[in-house]
């Protein structure tokens, strides 16, 4: 990349990040999402060396121009099981993880799956998802902690309206429970759906020259470090998150 001044380089990192996730939602071929972003990344380029803003290449509304281009690609929606099943191979890692440590460290037999185990899940999904795709705001907001800040407004603003309606959440509502030899059975197959989802990466690499081969088992270390950061943030994690919505209740 040619020499640009360092926001404006941010700037076009976070646009072009955003758009190889939305085509990668979108069922677009890692082949063609490599040369489409390069292509864009050239284009960006270009504009900033003739003093121009990102947004004369990405126009007044960056996930419409995604979208317009992702449909010239043609793409396949069983491709979106591309991002859908490593997310299930690991929401499902993380639960058997949990409910296995909480029952060794417990000495108990059963597990059970509150709302607050369920809205850390899909709270932390979405925000894998969202941050992303939040490189969409970057003509107009230009930093990555500028948008971290507004997403964080957004949750409190959120909890606040909430409260101030009237809602109350019972936290620890059990929505499932279950004994460990299922615990096991989640476990067992969460390690085969990883080993498919693993072999299945593996061969797409493999037949793409333009891949870049990762050790096996840096990647594994790093699926399972990733699982056991989770679930040790689930455990401390779950006493600041309840506090921290105790505490904007209480400030209305």
């Amino acid at each position: 990349m040619p020499i640009l001044d360092q926001r404006t380089q941010c700037q076009i990192s976070d646009l072009i990040e955003a758009c190889a996730r939305y085509w990668e939602l979108r069922g677009v071929t890692p082949e063609n999402r490599n040369e489409m972003q390069i292509e864009l990344e050239q284009h960006f380029i270009q504009a900033a060396l003739d003093g121009k803003s990102p947004e004369t290449v990405v126009g007044p509304n960056p996930p419409a121009f995604a979208e317009a281009w992702a449909r010239e690609m043609r793409p396949r929606v069983f491709r979106g099981g591309a991002v859908i099943w490593p997310a299930l191979v690991y929401a499902l890692s993380v639960v058997s993880t949990t409910a296995l440590a909480q029952q060794l460290l417990s000495h108990t037999s059963s597990f059970t799956f509150t709302l607050f185990t369920a809205y850390l899940l899909i709270s932390s999904g979405l925000l894998a998802l969202l941050i992303p795709l939040g490189g969409f705001l970057a003509p107009y907001i230009r930093t990555g902690q500028k948008r971290g800040a507004l997403l964080f407004a957004v949750v409190v603003l959120t909890v606040l309206v909430l409260r101030e309606a009237g809602v109350r959440v019972n936290w620890s509502m059990a929505l499932l429970s279950w004994s460990w030899p299922l615990t096991l059975v989640l476990f067992t197959l969460a390690a085969v759906l990883y080993c498919l989802e693993y072999w299945w990466t593996a061969n797409r690499e493999r037949a793409s020259p333009a891949a870049v081969s990762v050790p096996r088992c840096g990647s594994v270390i790093t699926f399972v470090g990733k699982v056991a950061v989770f679930d040790v943030l689930m455990f401390v994690g779950s006493v600041a998150v309840f506090n921290f919505c105790l505490l904007a209740g209480r400030l209305l």
